[in-house]
C-alpha cells in the first residue's frame, strides 16, 4: 500500500476513530475515548487523535494525544498519561512510518517543543528512546486450565494457601467497590512513599470506564475484612491489571496470588485473548521475576521522547525526598500530595 501525508486532527470521540480501533486486534483500552475522556475531566488535559488517511480517505494509522499544561513540569504532549503504554496503531508498517515522520515534521516545525509516545517508534532523526520499563503480557485460553499449566509452582501453592486459609474474592462494578479500593490503596501508596491519585479520580474512573463495563474491582476478604484489592480494565482483546493494593499485616494469606488468578481466570471465560501484568521497572528485580513466574513474556517496554533537545535525566533525589516524607507522615499527606501533584507529572 503507497501511504500519503494526508494527516487529520480528530476527536477522540470521531466515528472514524471507533471504526478504526474496533478494527484493530492491538487496540486497548487506553485507545478508547473513554480513557480520554476520564484524563481530561480528571486532570484538564486536551485530547485528540492524530490520524493518517490513505488515497481513498480512510484511516490507516492513528495515535491519540494530551496536551498537557503545567507550571512545573512545562507544555508537553504525551500520548498517553498515566497509561502503562500507548501503541501507536497501524494497518502496516509504511503506515506506521509515515505516521512517524508526521510527528518529526510537526517537532521540526514548532507545532510541539516536546512529545513523549510511550510506545517504540522508528527510529528518526529527533527521536530518542528511553528504556527503563519491561512489560509482562499472559497469552490467554477459553480454558484457565490451559494458563495455569505455565504457573510457577510457586504461585499455585500460593493460591492454595490463599484458599485454604478462607480468603475469598468479590468481583464488584459499583462504586462502593472502587471506594474500598480506593482506601486500601491510600495504604499501601502511603507504605511506598508515593502520592495517592485522588478520589475524583476514581470516581470518574467508575462513572467512564467501570459503569460502561470496560473494568470491574476484585477485592480479597477475609473474615469479613478487605485485605486486598485490584482494578481491571477491560476492552478489546486485552484485560488490563491496572491497580493493585493490600494490607501489608495479611501478606501471609496470599491475597495478591488469589487475586491475579481470578483476573486470568474471568480473562480466559470473558474472550480475552491477552492478561497484560503492566509495566514494572528495570531494576525491580523482585517484582519482574514475580511476574514471569506467572507465565507471562517479559518484553522490553520503550518511550519515545520527540525532542529538540537531549532528554534531562533525573538523578531521582527529589523522588527519594518525597518518599521518605510520605512514609513518616499522616496518611492524608499521602492523599493531599496526590491532589496537589497528579496532574502536573502525567
Amino acid at each position: 500500500m503507497e501511504t500519503t501525508s494526508a494527516l487529520q486532527v480528530l476527536t477522540p470521540a470521531d466515528k472514524c476513530w471507533m471504526d478504526f480501533i474496533r478494527s484493530r486486534p492491538e487496540a486497548n483500552i487506553f485507545h478508547h475515548p473513554a480513557w480520554m475522556e476520564l484524563m481530561r475531566e480528571g486532570y484538564g488535559y486536551s485530547p485528540f487523535i492524530l490520524a493518517l488517511t490513505d488515497a481513498d480517505g480512510s484511516l490507516c494509522a492513528g495515535l491519540p494525544i494530551m496536551k498537557v499544561n503545567s507550571f512545573l513540569t512545562g507544555r508537553r504532549w504525551v500520548s498517553l498519561p498515566f497509561s502503562d503504554y500507548c501503541n501507536s496503531l497501524h494497518r502496516d508498517d509504511p503506515a506506521r512510518d509515515e505516521l512517524t515522520s508526521q510527528l518529526v515534521r510537526m517537532l521540526r516545525a514548532g507545532e510541539f517543543k516536546k512529545m513523549e509516545v510511550r510506545w517504540s517508534l522508528p527510529g528518526q532523526e529527533g527521536i530518542q528512546q528511553v528504556a527503563q520499563f519491561v512489560l509482562h503480557t499472559i497469552r490467554l485460553d477459553p480454558d484457565p486450565a490451559q494458563v495455569s499449566k505455565k504457573f510457577k509452582r510457586t504461585h499455585l501453592q500460593n493460591i492454595r494457601t490463599a484458599q485454604e486459609r478462607g480468603v475469598t474474592v468479590e468481583l464488584g462494578k459499583e462504586l462502593k467497590h472502587l471506594r474500598a479500593f480506593y482506601d486500601l490503596q491510600l495504604e499501601t501508596r502511603k507504605r511506598h512513599g508515593v502520592p495517592a491519585q485522588p478520589w475524583k479520580y476514581f470516581e470518574l474512573l467508575w462513572r467512564h470506564i467501570i459503569s460502561k463495563d470496560m473494568g470491574f474491582v476484585l477485592l480479597a476478604k477475609h473474615e469479613n475484612e478487605i485485605i486486598a484489592g485490584m482494578v481491571y480494565l477491560g476492552w478489546g482483546r486485552t484485560l488490563i491489571a491496572k491497580y493493585a493494593a493490600s494490607r501489608e499485616d495479611h501478606f501471609n494469606l496470599r491475597p495478591n496470588n488469589l487475586l491475579f488468578w481470578e483476573g486470568i481466570r474471568w480473562g480466559c471465560q470473558n474472550g480475552f485473548a491477552v492478561f497484560d501484568m503492566g509495566r514494572t521497572e528495570i531494576e525491580n528485580a523482585g517484582l519482574r521475576n514475580f511476574k514471569s513466574r506467572w507465565g507471562a513474556v517479559e518484553e522490553p517496554l520503550y518511550y519515545s521522547i520527540l525532542s529538540r533537545k537531549p532528554i534531562q535525566r533525573s538523578n531521582g533525589r527529589l523522588e527519594r525526598i518525597m518518599r521518605s516524607v510520605i512514609q513518616h507522615s499522616p496518611l492524608w499527606v499521602c492523599r493531599l500530595s496526590g491532589e496537589l501533584l497528579y496532574r502536573h507529572v502525567g
